[in-house]
């Protein structure tokens, strides 16, 4: 850190904001993350309706509609 008060003041000022900045990457790194696992559940659930939705056309098909 720089011996002279306004250079450690700019410093400081800079290491807050670089803090800030961190923090808010942070932060959208973990809400990207959620929506991803929630994404993944949809997409699992959306999978599990078309293969309902498949056994009970086949069925209604194969028993004579």
């Amino acid at each position: 850190m720089p011996e002279d008060p306004i250079g450690q003041e700019m410093a400081r000022i800079l290491n807050e904001k670089l803090q800030r900045v961190i923090d808010k990457q942070s932060e959208h790194t973990i809400a990207l993350a959620n929506h991803t696992a929630s994404l993944d559940r949809l997409e699992k659930g959306q999978e599990e309706l078309k293969e309902m939705l498949r056994q009970l056309l086949s069925r209604d098909t194969s028993s004579g509609g």
